[in-house]
């Protein structure tokens, strides 16, 4: 009788233990994991549209445990400072172009080179492929973890001067690049004045007369009111704008159970197909609304302007190495 008594009171003790620590053990349980995504653009570029619907998906398949919280208009840093706070874990992710990206992953200037791909059909043939697995291995080896390709066009050249129609027309206009060498040798090499300057600091830029022009793709020069500010926008076709979503290596392995990084990976494969669609329906409209804007816009002959950049593709073999360039080369000729 008095063993039962024991086993009685044991029972309600343990009853009572669970009422009072198993709330608070439930709710340090139930606070998600926050992922901070860093962004260089406005809210107004479909790219934040698209994080959005990652956020959601990662949200949903989770049923709550893993928050994304998008901050655009590098609240967070330029794309430099995030790229190497997702390296330190002080941002869990970040998107950057390509160009901003090469100095971590040099492989990654095969999308800085001028005219290599001439079209995205061959783009995406290329990152889904051969070039897309080097590309993925090498990001890791520099400690990111490759969330999505983001679709963000072709560049083209805009400037408050006058419209390139020639190679002379470029001639000593202060055109702003992003920081890659290759960029910048590339539009010095077609006779502009490249002017690296942080993206966000571009509208003033251009406002200011610091720099004549840019190089943008068109959608992003509609959502960044770049028209306000400069008046030519001449179809160059110069650069393909590869970006990418990464997320830090560190925190992908260590923070995430095998479960979700399964979703992430899964909601990363879904973003990149809804952004790529996003891009495109957006890509038809933009130039008729920068011509609205009051942009004049034209097109060109664009032999003379491969021809002068030819040499800058065989000398970046050491750079980028041989069999991907050769590989991302064979891609366009198929």
């Amino acid at each position: 009788m008095k063993n039962q008594r024991n086993v009685l009171v044991f029972v309600i003790f343990v009853f009572l233990l669970c009422l009072t620590v198993n709330p608070l053990f439930a709710a340090e349980k139930s606070k998600p994991i926050i992922i901070k995504l860093s962004d260089q653009l406005n809210i107004e570029n479909p790219q934040y549209k698209a994080h959005m619907y990652f956020a959601d998906l990662v949200k949903e398949k989770t049923n709550g445990a893993i928050e994304v919280q998008v901050f655009p208009n590098s609240q967070l840093g330029n794309a430099r400072e995030s790229l190497e706070g997702t390296l330190t874990g002080v941002i869990e992710m970040t998107k950057a172009a390509a160009a901003a990206v090469s100095p971590f992953v040099k492989e990654l200037s095969v999308f800085s080179l001028p005219y290599v791909f001439t079209n995205k059909e061959d783009i995406f043939k290329a990152l889904d492929g051969k070039v897309g697995q080097i590309l993925n291995k090498k990001l890791e080896d520099a400690g990111f973890k490759l969330i999505s390709y983001y679709d963000a066009g072709f560049r083209h050249v805009l400037n408050s001067k006058r419209p390139i129609n020639r190679l002379e027309d470029l001639k000593g206009l202060k055109i702003r690049v992003m920081g890659d060498p290759i960029m910048i040798e590339s539009f010095n090499t077609l006779g502009a004045l490249a002017t690296p300057i942080a993206y966000a600091e571009l509208y003033s830029a251009l406002k200011q007369g610091v720099v004549d022009g840019a190089e943008n793709p068109v959608v992003a020069i509609y959502a960044m009111k770049f028209y306000e500010v400069t008046k030519y926008l001449s179809l160059t076709n110069h650069f393909y704008d590869l970006n990418l979503v990464v997320m830090g290596k560190k925190f992908f392995d260590e923070k995430l159970t095998s479960e979700q990084q399964k979703i992430i990976l899964e909601s990363g494969k879904e973003t990149q197909i809804y952004e790529r669609q996003l891009w495109a329906d957006l890509e038809k409209d933009a130039i008729g609304k920068l011509e609205e804007g009051g942009m004049v816009v034209n097109t060109l002959d664009l032999i003379p302007f491969q021809k002068a950049v030819a040499d800058i593709i065989e000398k970046s073999k050491s750079i980028i190495g041989a069999d991907l360039l050769e590989e991302a080369l064979s891609v366009s000729e198929k």
